[in-house]
């Protein structure tokens, strides 16, 4: 894994989540083809799954299943991650494969704690 961070950086990610978690509260979604029925689990903040379920509807069926997420160590990495491949996919960096993986560790990582069984 690619994320690395210590203990304060820990501890102040957190808090800043919990910020976060305010305005916009984290949940796990399910999206669900509506041609073939393929699922795939996504980790995201409401207003975020609001959007994409209006920019997708016509091609996905959604729902909600995890409901305000617990503010864990692995919703910290999990936030990191999404932000570094963020960054590297705008920067047309080649470290972005690794970022992809470290995203999908960390996501799968999240799903665990909540137990959310995932399609994939």
């Amino acid at each position: 894994m690619t994320v690395k961070l210590d203990e304060a950086e820990i501890v102040n990610l957190k808090k800043q989540l919990f910020e976060a978690n305010r305005v916009s509260r984290f949940v796990i979604i399910q999206a669900t083809t509506k041609s073939n029925k393929t699922q795939t689990e996504i980790v995201t903040d409401y207003h975020n799954y609001k959007d994409i379920k209006e920019a997708n509807s016509e091609n996905f069926e959604f729902q909600i299943l995890r409901d305000i997420l617990p503010i864990t160590n692995n919703l910290v990495y999990w936030a990191v991650a999404q932000q570094k491949l963020h960054q590297l996919v705008e920067e047309n960096s080649p470290d972005k494969d690794e970022a992809i993986d470290d995203l999908q560790y960390y996501t799968e990582k999240v799903m665990e704690e909540n137990k959310v069984h995932t399609a994939s």
